[in-house]
């Protein structure tokens, strides 16, 4: 059978999600024929291991920790005419390539294919709070797409921690990791160190910077994740690393952004983490809201002074947060929506 997964470019969230549910319908269907639509980073990432759509792009970057709407707008002067071009592409595309199935993760554009099955999202409306006019702004735009999908009859696939009324039409399902506990190495020569895990934007570079500077103040390492350096007790990458669940089951706790896929992972492996959220960038508010009860929260615009207090004491609470963690018995959603994907393709 055939399928389509149109997946963002931004950072590598987005993309590992989608390729753990990739993995797994491959195993489900052994004669898949699968091709990927992206841009940026999803382009180059997948370029190689599948037949890939190169779509115009969306820039979403910035150094200083702070989401700002006008700048994403101002960057993207011709996001609305590319997202036409990528509607077009995919529709001219689905025309010969007839696929089974088409998925997409976080992709607004998508909301305007005809044959576009699902969207695997991340964000829910309940845990977004919209205390200023920018947030406001998010959450209005957001709950437009969600209008949006429910008239042209796209279903909505949300992970999640917690069971979920399904009353509205939206499918949820557990977190999606690539792989569980039970399929990942231990690197003993990181077991006692700190994981700091920036993704693949630049949102966190000056966070990265501070935790770097601070370092010397601890007696544990720090790994960083999207980020270059190498000092006494810190080492760091910036390209993606194909083992970074290794280095998370090895680590003691995670310090990380508020995306989706860095929180999820930490929990579903049972790693304290420490959750520095881009400010006004609503997405990772909710994601924040929604794990509250297991994990702890600081400021991402914090001194490096208020910074080194924050993890020390982050680290001093990890064994209580770690029985909280212990608590939850998660399965691994990448198997629910596969069997879903793959029971559409089927019918």
């Amino acid at each position: 059978m055939k399928y389509l997964f149109i997946i963002t470019g931004i950072a590598y969230g987005h993309l590992t999600r989608e390729e753990a549910i990739i993995n797994k319908i491959k195993k489900l269907d052994k004669k898949a024929e699968i091709v990927v639509a992206g841009y940026e980073t999803s382009y180059e990432y997948f370029k190689g291991k599948y037949n890939i759509l190169k779509l115009f792009p969306i820039i979403f970057s910035g150094s200083s920790g702070r989401f700002m709407i006008w700048r994403l707008l101002f960057k993207n002067c011709k996001l609305f005419t590319g997202w036409i071009g990528n509607v077009k592409i995919i529709n001219n595309f689905i025309k010969d390539f007839k696929p089974n199935v088409v998925v997409s993760d976080w992709e607004p554009f998508a909301l305007f294919i005809k044959d576009c099955d699902y969207l695997i999202w991340n964000y829910k409306s309940k845990y977004a709070k919209a205390t200023n006019f920018p947030l406001f702004m998010q959450k209005t735009l957001i709950g437009l797409g969600y209008l949006i999908a429910r008239i042209s009859g796209k279903r909505i696939i949300l992970p999640s921690i917690r069971k979920e009324d399904e009353s509205n039409g939206i499918i949820y399902t557990n977190p999606i990791v690539r792989k569980t506990q039970n399929e990942v190495n231990v690197l003993n020569k990181y077991q006692d160190s700190v994981l700091v895990m920036i993704g693949g934007s630049d949102f966190g570079m000056e966070l990265a910077e501070k935790i770097k500077n601070i370092s010397k103040d601890f007696k544990e390492n720090f790994i960083f994740f999207g980020y270059r350096c190498k000092t006494k007790n810190c080492i760091g990458y910036k390209d993606f690393k194909e083992n970074y669940l290794e280095y998370l089951k090895s680590c003691k706790a995670v310090i990380s952004l508020g995306g989706y896929s860095g929180i999820s992972e930490s929990v579903f492996f049972n790693k304290p983490n420490l959750v520095f959220p881009i400010k006004n960038q609503l997405e990772q508010y909710a994601v924040v809201e929604e794990f509250k009860d297991y994990i702890e929260v600081g400021d991402i615009e914090s001194s490096e002074e208020e910074l080194k207090i924050r993890i020390k004491q982050f680290l001093g609470d990890s064994n209580k947060i770690k029985k909280k963690l212990n608590s939850l018995k998660l399965k691994n959603g990448a198997d629910e929506i596969a069997k879903i994907i793959h029971r559409k393709a089927k019918s």
